[in-house]
């Protein structure tokens, strides 16, 4: 007869959930200087006294100038029949009537320019990174390096479109690291391939024909210290392993060496191609990326309009002709914030050369660059002229108008009831 043992039976506790953080509604002014502004009371009408409350002054703007209010889910602006009106990206709104609002809609009222964001936390204008200039937009650059400090990473990646200014993220991420006394760099994409790996790891004497005595290469060169290998997408597949050995064990074997050399170095990498894409066709090792500690990615400058004026501001600044807020024409700026910028800061840079004088900004310098102001399909506020019209034109067909709009038939589904309502 088999004894049975009596046995407790402790119940499972499943794993806890995050509850979701709310996304918080904030107007984040962008123009003429950084305030974050939390939303006025839903369907109250506000204005220069509301904003004057909040430490912006802004005489232009009306006593009751516009507001906000939700349909739904969707949240509207409403511009309270102002004297100078309510523009929603490049476009003025017809008083009275409710618009709906995307995430990062520029909306300009008198001389100030609001971004309206969906935020999970309220924001604060912060300082810069580094030399790398962001009140609102660059929160993920800043967390990261804060977790540099304590992790103890030594291999980084800095990811990031042309322009955006990974070089001066890698110099903060060497700050960051206190390696920034010995700090080198390597354009990758500009070393001729057959002369790479002895420039990376150096070369004993004999190692190759002209080589009458040794050299130390850059990660040598600057033991101790950081090396940034600039767009290191270029890196040749060949050289990849080796790069990995440094990576892994802090080894380099120099060209025609027997035996490797250790080293005490940070590698802070940049590239502005899609690393994980080319993991997947074989043209990078996955097994290199796996070694960098972290990945700190740098939004492209057309996902923080909020954050243009203060760049711009400071890249003049640093020419030696700072802009003048009251020799600043608000329309120029509004085109500014609603171009897409696909060369990032460095195209922003390259527009002050055509200032004149210095110290002023006008609408007409502004288009001579960039073109007047063309609302995309998808950019022009859904106004209920603009659905009526779409809906016409598509003989009343939804998905047809949607389409013709440039926008998702659930985005203008939701405008439609808000116009109708």
């Amino acid at each position: 007869m088999v004894k049975r043992h009596d046995t407790t039976t402790i119940e499972h506790v499943p794993p806890s959930v995050e509850p979701a953080r709310r996304a918080v509604a904030a107007l984040l002014v962008a123009f003429p200087k950084p305030i974050a502004l939390g939303l006025p009371r839903l369907g109250e009408a506000v204005g220069r006294a509301w904003f004057s409350e909040r430490g912006h002054v802004d005489p232009e703007i009306s006593g009751e100038h516009l507001g906000f209010l939700r349909k739904g889910p969707q949240l509207c602006v409403i511009d309270e029949r102002s004297r100078n009106g309510v523009f929603l990206d490049g476009v003025r709104l017809p008083p009275g009537e409710p618009v709906p609002l995307d995430d990062g809609s520029v909306i300009r009222l008198g001389r100030t320019l609001l971004v309206h964001r969906e935020c999970p936390t309220k924001l604060e204008p912060a300082s810069a990174v580094g030399k790398l200039v962001g009140p609102w937009g660059l929160s993920g650059v800043r967390r990261a390096l804060g977790q540099l400090r304590a992790s103890g990473a030594r291999n980084v990646v800095v990811e990031g479109e042309t322009g955006t200014g990974k070089e001066l993220v890698a110099e903060a991420v060497a700050v960051a690291l206190r390696r920034r006394e010995r700090f080198g760099v390597v354009n990758v994409a500009a070393v001729a391939r057959g002369v790479f790996e002895a420039q990376l790891f150096g070369w004993k004497r004999g190692a190759f024909s002209g080589s009458a005595q040794g050299g130390l290469g850059v990660l040598l060169r600057h033991d101790g210290g950081a090396v940034f290998l600039d767009e290191i997408g270029e890196l040749p597949l060949d050289v990849q392993p080796k790069l990995l050995r440094a990576l892994e064990n802090r080894e380099i074997l120099a060209v025609g060496a027997e035996t490797p050399s250790t080293i005490d170095i940070a590698i802070i990498a940049a590239t502005n191609r899609d690393l994980d894409a080319m993991v997947a066709t074989g043209t990078f090792r996955r097994d290199l990326l796996a070694r960098f500690d972290r990945r700190i990615r740098i939004p492209a400058l057309r996902d923080r309009a909020e954050d243009i004026y203060a760049i711009l501001s400071a890249l003049a600044s640093a020419r030696g002709a700072p802009l003048i807020p009251e020799r600043v024409e608000i329309e120029a700026v509004e085109r500014l914030l609603l171009h897409d910028w696909p060369a990032n800061v460095r195209e922003l840079d390259s527009l002050l050369t055509d200032l004149e004088p210095p110290g002023r900004l006008t609408l007409h310098a502004v288009e001579a660059r960039l073109g007047r102001l063309e609302p995309t399909r998808s950019g022009a506020p859904l106004t209920r002229e603009v659905l009526e019209r779409a809906l016409a034109a598509a003989g009343g067909n939804q998905v047809a108008a949607a389409r013709a709009l440039g926008v998702s038939r659930g985005r203008f589904l939701r405008a439609l009831k808000v116009v109708k309502t």
